[in-house]
C-alpha cells in the first residue's frame, strides 16, 4: 500500500475533527461572562441555531443579532436585546461589525461594553468564531465621540441607509460594482456646501413619496446611484437630493491610502457639519461610515 494511503486517517476520525464547535463556543462564552471578562454575549445567529441556543440563554445575558424578521416568543423573552441584520451573506467580522454598529445606533450597545462575540460562516448554521471585543478600543468613533448618532438622525433612518449601502455593495448594478455616497442628517448645513451636478430627480415630489423608510423607494435609490454625486438625506429620512456635488474643503484628517474623491467628500462634509456619511466603494464594494471627519467603521463587501 502506498505511504500516502497508509497515513490517511479513517473517515470517522476526520468527521470527529470537523465536528460542530457550536456547543463548545456557547459554553466558553457563558463562562467568560461569569468570570467578568465580558458583560454580554453578542451572537450572530439564524433560526436553525435557535434550538441549540435556547438552553444557554439563562446562563448569560445574550444580545441576538439575526436577519430573522420574527422570533419565537421563548427566544424573544429570554435575550437581553435583539438586533435586526440585513438578509445578506456577510463574512464573520462583517456580521459582528454590523451588529455592533446597529446596536450602538439603537442604544443596545455602548462605548464601555465588553462583548463576547460569536459568529459563523454565512448561512452555515453553526458557530466557529469567538471574539472578545472591547467596543471603545475597537471603534475609531470613540476617539471623537461617545455617540454614533446625533439628535438630527433617526436611528431607523441610519439603519435603513446602512442596509441599503450594503445591498448596493453586494449586488452592484447589472453585475458591475457600483459606488455611492449618502449624507444623512443636518441637511440645513450640508446644503450650504452642495450644488447639483444634474437636475435633482427628487425635487417637486411630496415628502411622503421620497422617504428612505418607504421600501418602495429602495429600487429608485439603486437606479440613481448611476448618477455621479451624493444623496442628501434629512435625519427624518426624507431624500432631498441625488447627484449633489459637495465642496466642503479638504478633510481635517488624513484618509487611509487608496481612498478617492468620494471618501474625501464624505470626510470633508462630516468635518464641517453634524451629518453622518456612508460610502460604497466602486472598486472594492467596501462600506465605510464617516463621522466628524473620520472613517469610524469599515465593512468589507458581502460575499
Amino acid at each position: 500500500m502506498p505511504e500516502k494511503e497508509q497515513k490517511r486517517k479513517p473517515r470517522r476520525e476526520e468527521a470527529e475533527e470537523l465536528s460542530d464547535p457550536t456547543e463548545a463556543l456557547l459554553s466558553a462564552a457563558c463562562q467568560l461572562v461569569r468570570q467578568g471578562t465580558g458583560r454580554s454575549v453578542l451572537i450572530c445567529a439564524e433560526p436553525p441555531l435557535f434550538v441549540d441556543l435556547q438552553e444557554w440563554l439563562t446562563k448569560a445575558p445574550f444580545i441576538l443579532a439575526t436577519s430573522a424578521r420574527s422570533l419565537p416568543e421563548e427566544i424573544k423573552n429570554s435575550v437581553k436585546s435583539t438586533i435586526e441584520l440585513p438578509v445578506i451573506r456577510l463574512p464573520r467580522m462583517g456580521q459582528i461589525k454590523l451588529a455592533v454598529i446597529l446596536g450602538m445606533a439603537q442604544g443596545n450597545i455602548n462605548a464601555d461594553d465588553s462583548l463576547i462575540c460569536l459568529a459563523g460562516p454565512p448561512h452555515a448554521h453553526r458557530l466557529d468564531t469567538l471574539l472578545l471585543l472591547k467596543v471603545r478600543d475597537e471603534f475609531e468613533l470613540f476617539a471623537i465621540s461617545d455617540q454614533l448618532l446625533t439628535e438630527h438622525v433617526n436611528p431607523e433612518v441610519f439603519e435603513q441607509v446602512l442596509e441599503l449601502a450594503i445591498q448596493i455593495a453586494a449586488e452592484g448594478r447589472e453585475g458591475k460594482p457600483l459606488g455611492a455616497l449618502f449624507v444623512v442628517g443636518d441637511y440645513e448645513n450640508v446644503s450650504r456646501y452642495a450644488a447639483q451636478l444634474v437636475l435633482n430627480p427628487f425635487k417637486g415630489y411630496d415628502e411622503s413619496e421620497r422617504n428612505i423608510l418607504d421600501p418602495r423607494l429602495t429600487e429608485t435609490i439603486k437606479e440613481f446611484c448611476a448618477i455621479d454625486g451624493a444623496f442628501l438625506i434629512r435625519g427624518d429620512g426624507v431624500v432631498e437630493a441625488a447627484g449633489a456635488f459637495l465642496n466642503p474643503g479638504f478633510p481635517h484628517e488624513d484618509l487611509p491610502m487608496g481612498l478617492g474623491a468620494r471618501h474625501a467628500a464624505a470626510a470633508g462634509i462630516t468635518s464641517v457639519t453634524n451629518a453622518i456619511a456612508i460610502t460604497v466603494s466602486a472598486s472594492t464594494g467596501t462600506v465605510r461610515v464617516f463621522r466628524k471627519g473620520r472613517m469610524v467603521i469599515e465593512i468589507e463587501r458581502p460575499s
